[in-house]
């Protein structure tokens, strides 16, 4: 008699709710009927519909999802076969087919990018995490709730927004994260007060009432819950309504039994009525839980039995072993595409980069061009605005040629082509062909180097062997030339700002080996690793600084050279230290009877 009675009151409760949904419904069907148009807005409403009956007439939402599907189809609206396939995975989800589900979702997300909605790959998204959650995946679940949520952002689409920091706060909930779940609650509420949308604010405010509940707070926990269920039936959303009569069973303790018994079946009829297999579970492990305090064993028995049935197709191995296919399969696939797309970006950036190569070509033209004709005009005094503007230009180029400065002394480009001429006035074809040779090959190196920052150590020694070879040339093989390069440095992909022990060399030859009689000098150059610097050393067997200063008094008064002095401040600024920290430090070189036998510079580089 007493379940009798407490199948009339379902029964009319109901009732009365499904009686509101049919009326909204009615409405729409009312309105396909008479428009004759098919059209956007008409299939738009059809899904509507479809999306409606999903929580109350499976066969007839299934009905209008197919109508969805053709009509889609037939008129190739992108937009409406992902709305489809969104609708097919909210009815394959009610009957727990997860992996039927997923693929649906990606499907749609496929039409949603097809036709540019972030809207429907959002909804997608949440819907996958969703599956994943009631799964217990949910570490992957946060990552799809993650994705939507940046897509939602991006939109202002704040009802999407609540909706997947809701989601991310029962992930938490079922793991007993209970301060990320008031965490993501606290997130998402301003979001879910911001829409006024009831179906969201029951969510929320049955999220707070569960957490009220874990801490004890049972008078809190029934506000919220009452307020979850008021929001709920605003809408007459029945799956609302389901998950606070559950809620209430679980989290309230004492609750008499009868309105236990009363809630369950209430959700149970609910889940029946709209084949929602996770809530045929809920219901029927409480009942059966219920009825065992009972002492009521054969219906213990009976709501145990269906539990079991339909847990053991929710969380199957065979379920969750084709939602992981399902996923993997469809994440290859964006990833072939994704990589296709990049292909075509790649083309079309090599296609942009051609075009700024030929435009920087023209511009360099341009602006030498300018600086000749300036300095022609500030050569011949014309007007004051020509000569200012000469000047001005003159001043920009400087600026820019500091740094080549700073890569090749001046002095030597003046020394090299002396030496060219002078192979050619003595007659040595020859030695001057070979000298020009490798005058043009350093400069062309140089050149390739200035594009860029950085260059290769070996590339580095490469165009030192260059500059030395030169040198030698022009010293009549005065000094002989020795390197140790750790094979490490030379293997490896090690990267130092170019040419920047050049100077440093140059020093020794110029000032150190230059004024020495002796007939065996020797310049030796090493590099290794030492921690996480390059450490160079370059040494010569010279006349020694102090020497050469004195020859540099007598003989070049005018001299003042600032090679050294810029690179010094180039390996502080590459190596970010300040300038106190010695990167560099010089050597003189005495024997035993301290007489002056050269210097050692010792150069450090950070490495990257």
């Amino acid at each position: 008699m007493q379940k009798k009675l407490i199948l009339f009151f379902i029964t009319i409760l109901l009732s009365a709710e499904i009686y509101a949904q049919n009326k909204v419904v009615d409405s729409m069907k009312a309105w396909v009927n008479a428009h004759n148009k098919i059209d956007s807005q008409y299939i738009l409403t059809l899904h509507r519909i479809s999306y409606r009956l999903s929580e109350k007439d499976v066969k007839q939402s299934f009905a209008y999802y197919e109508k969805v599907v053709s009509l889609s189809d037939s008129t190739n609206f992108t937009y409406g076969k992902s709305l489809a396939q969104i609708n097919l995975g909210i009815l394959l989800y009610n009957s727990a087919n997860f992996d039927a589900s997923n693929k649906a979702y990606f499907k749609a997300i496929d039409y949603a990018d097809a036709c540019g909605s972030l809207r429907l790959k959002a909804v997608s998204l949440n819907n996958i995490a969703n599956n994943l959650k009631t799964l217990k995946d949910f570490e992957k679940s946060r990552k799809y709730v993650r994705e939507a949520i940046v897509l939602n952002i991006k939109l202002e689409a704040w009802r999407g927004v609540a909706i997947n920091y809701e989601l991310l706060q029962q992930s938490d909930l079922e793991e007993k994260l209970y301060t990320d779940a008031k965490e993501n609650l606290k997130k998402g509420m301003p979001y879910a007060l911001r829409t006024s949308d009831s179906y969201i604010l029951s969510l929320f405010y049955l999220g707070f009432g569960k957490l009220q509940a874990i801490n004890n707070n049972i008078d809190s926990a029934k506000y919220y819950f009452e307020k979850a269920l008021q929001q709920a039936k605003l809408e007459t959303d029945l799956r609302n309504q389901l998950q606070v009569y559950l809620a209430k069973v679980k989290y309230l303790p004492t609750i008499p039994y009868a309105e236990k018994i009363l809630l369950l079946h209430s959700s149970l009829k609910i889940s029946k009525q709209t084949g929602y297999l996770v809530g045929i579970s809920d219901a029927t492990q409480l009942l059966s839980t219920v009825y065992d305090e009972l002492k009521n064993k054969d219906s213990s028995l009976f709501y145990y039995r269906l539990y079991r049935s339909a847990a053991d197709s929710l969380f199957s191995e065979n379920n969750k072993r084709n939602v992981i296919i399902q996923e993997s399969e469809w994440q290859l696939k964006r990833k072939e595409i994704e990589n296709n797309r990049l292909k075509g970006l790649a083309t079309l950036q090599q296609k942009d980069l051609v075009v700024k190569n030929s435009l920087l070509l023209a511009a360099l033209t341009v602006f030498i061009l300018a600086i000749v004709v300036a300095t022609f005009v500030y050569k011949n005094n014309e007007a004051k605005k020509k000569r200012s503007e000469a000047s001005t230009k003159q001043k920009i180029a400087e600026v820019e040629m500091k740094v080549l400065r700073s890569q090749m002394n001046p002095h030597f480009i003046f020394n090299s082509l002396n030496s060219i001429e002078n192979f050619m006035m003595q007659n040595e074809k020859r030695l001057a062909s070979d000298y020009l040779n490798k005058f043009t090959r350093l400069i062309r190196t140089i050149l390739d180097s200035s594009l860029s920052d950085l260059i290769q150590v070996t590339k580095d020694m490469e165009a030192l062997q260059l500059y030395i070879d030169l040198q030698q040339l022009r010293f009549n093989n005065k000094f002989t030339y020795k390197t140790c390069i750790d094979p490490q440095l030379l293997n490896g992909d090690y990267k130092v700002p170019s040419l920047i022990i050049q100077p440093f060399v140059e020093n020794a030859i110029e000032h150190g080996i230059a004024h020495s009689e002796r007939k065996d000098c020797i310049l030796s150059v090493s590099a290794s690793i030492s921690n996480d610097y390059i450490l160079y050393s370059i040494e010569d067997n010279g006349v020694g600084r102090k020497q050469s200063a004195a020859y540099n008094i007598q003989n070049k008064k005018q001299h003042k050279s600032l090679g050294i002095t810029i690179t010094k401040d180039r390996i502080h600024i590459f190596n970010d230290t300040d300038k106190s920290i010695d990167n560099v430090v010089i050597t003189d070189l005495y024997d035993v009877d301290n007489n002056p036998t050269g210097s050692r510079v010792e150069v450090k580089i950070k490495l990257l």
